[in-house]
């Protein structure tokens, strides 16, 4: 079996998060933006998994960093959604729920 060359495995998952946040940011309504978002996070859980079958004493730096790095698209994706959110007019409860979210606080 081929090793994993994980920096061609994290750029290929910048690309597909950018496509994501893109198509939030392009979405036409706040269902579809939270469509997509929710598509985002799924694909985020995917690379969790990939993440903790990959923890192991020889990958310490690699699994630290990725970790921080999902973290940080969760809020872009987070962010994207708000930013729909607020541009389409939605009540003030539901901005205020994905700003908790995205801050990482229960709602």
């Amino acid at each position: 079996m081929k090793a994993l060359n994980t920096m061609q495995f994290v750029a290929n998952a910048a690309e597909e998060m950018a496509n994501y946040k893109r198509n939030i940011e392009a979405a036409e309504s706040y269902d579809m933006a939270k469509r997509i978002g929710n598509q985002a996070f799924g694909y985020l859980n995917c690379l969790i998994t990939f993440l903790n079958t990959m923890i192991c004493h020889e990958n310490n730096d690699f699994t630290g960093d990725f970790d921080e790095v999902i973290d940080n698209w969760r809020t872009d994706i987070y962010q994207a959604v708000i930013n729909n959110a607020v541009a389409t007019k939605q009540d003030h409860e539901i901005i205020w729920k994905l700003l908790m979210k995205r801050d990482g606080k229960e709602v």
